[in-house]
């Protein structure tokens, strides 16, 4: 498996994976990404910015997708992470921050979550960064064991401050680079 960045052409698949995800959350009773976020939309603004990496397999499927936020200019790439009620473990260090990640459901259990969760911290390491940070809803027990199996510390409770869901409450995790 590899990780790469992601082109115009995944996206349709990249939106495949993401309303598969959407689906899992709802029959879980998980109200995480239930209101038409992430979207096509969300995923081409990825790509243009550079933030969109999928992961590919052997046989040049795409089995999961993610965007990794960074901004070595400036120490917080995600608004949201500003506050936490808990503590970061590099609370003055730079960092990246992990969004929108998915496994297409033919893939769960294959690893590629690890995969690209640890793609993204050899990623921050190279540029110099900190940590890597993550939110997610708090009934998403998949994430978190992920998170978890992955080497990521629970530091908190951030409150998103953008987008549908501003005001929502996540728990926060870290790793260290």
């Amino acid at each position: 498996m590899i990780i790469r960045p992601a082109t115009h052409s995944d996206v349709e698949r990249m939106d495949e994976i993401c309303e598969a995800a959407k689906a899992a959350m709802r029959n879980m009773g998980i109200d995480q990404w239930q209101d038409g976020y992430p979207n096509r939309a969300c995923w081409e603004a990825d790509v243009d910015d550079g933030f969109a990496y999928v992961a590919e397999t052997d046989e040049g499927t795409v089995a999961g997708m993610f965007a990794l936020v960074t901004n070595a200019e400036t120490r917080d790439p995600e608004p949201s992470y500003g506050e936490i009620d808990g503590a970061w473990l590099t609370p003055e260090a730079k960092y990246a921050a992990v969004h929108r990640v998915g496994v297409a459901p033919e893939a769960k259990g294959r690893g590629v979550a690890g995969t690209m969760l640890d793609f993204a911290c050899n990623k921050a390491a190279q540029m110099g960064l900190a940590s890597v940070r993550i939110d997610t809803h708090a009934d998403n027990k998949p994430m978190q064991r992920a998170l978890r199996k992955a080497g990521f510390s629970l530091c908190g409770v951030i409150t998103l401050v953008e987008g549908n869901d501003a005001g929502a409450q996540r728990i926060a995790f870290e790793k260290l680079v």
